[in-house]
């Protein structure tokens, strides 16, 4: 008799992107995401996917999605996304990983040596 566990089902998106839980760090209290700096796709989503490198916005003290050619804070991560999320009704606190040993090909973004020297406390594996 086989008492072991097999999923039903899978659901979208929640496929691993830590590769060790030896040291992890999450965000305290998560971070509140800028919805109106995520632009809309064609159905009016404003979606970031899990993995999403987040910087925190200067000005606004909320969090944007990395950009590399940013100037107002966006070029500057400092934390992992911790779950997809859908922000068009309007700005989300949502959980990040501060410290953690990722899987770079599970990262939406291209994972280069600049964004390594730009998250010294995350390892991408």
């Amino acid at each position: 008799m086989n008492l072991q566990p097999k999923p039903l089902f899978e659901v979208q998106d929640d496929y691993e992107i830590l590769s060790s839980h030896e040291v992890v760090r999450e965000v305290t209290n998560g971070i509140t995401i800028d919805s109106a700096a995520v632009a809309a796709d064609a159905n009016g989503d404003k979606i970031i996917k899990k993995g999403m490198p987040m910087a925190k916005v200067t000005a606004s003290g909320k969090y944007v999605p990395y950009n590399a050619a940013g100037n107002d804070g966006s070029q500057n991560p400092t934390v992992i996304l911790k779950r997809t999320i859908n922000v068009k009704d309007g700005d989300a606190v949502v959980g990040g990983y501060e410290v953690a040993k990722i899987i770079a090909a599970r990262v939406p973004v291209t994972v280069d040596a600049a964004l390594k020297g730009k998250m010294p406390n995350i390892v991408f594996a």
